[in-house]
């Protein structure tokens, strides 16, 4: 793991989960079931929801597009599942394709803190997933 990836990490929990008092959660997340050679799912991912319910996440390829976290958004917060979504715009990758959008769902079951994410670039048949397990880390 990168550690510009782990700093932006240790920011994120530091920063706006801590900030906000109480009830910031971190989820750290190590992506161990994947595709070899598939890039858009990175090994790590760090979700962070604020006691206000704002998220923000973090991954090696948000940080290779944007250079900082990236505001998510909270689809379902309840006693089984988180799911979370966010989307990057305007993407070229090194083979010069380019795609207005890819958006991603993360889903956590919260029993086993499982995840498994799921990323879709519009314009594309693809259709790139990943599963993994997280480490639930909360701010007091």
């Amino acid at each position: 793991m990168c550690l510009r990836l782990w700093v932006v990490l240790f920011l994120m929990v530091s920063g706006p989960a801590l900030a906000t008092g109480p009830g910031g959660v971190l989820y750290d997340c190590d992506m161990t079931e994947k595709r070899q050679g598939v890039g858009w799912i990175s090994d790590k991912i760090g979700i962070v929801i604020t006691n206000t319910a704002k998220v923000v996440v973090s991954d090696a390829v948000i940080l290779q597009f944007y250079q900082r976290p990236l505001e998510g958004r909270l689809s379902r917060n309840n006693d089984r599942k988180l799911v979370v979504r966010w989307r990057l715009k305007n993407i070229v990758n090194g083979a010069n394709q380019t795609t207005t959008a890819f958006d991603y769902t993360a889903t956590i079951t919260k029993a086993t803190n499982r995840i498994t994410v799921y990323a879709n670039p519009d314009g594309y048949p693809n259709r790139f997933s990943g599963r993994g397990t997280c480490v639930l880390k909360t701010a007091n």
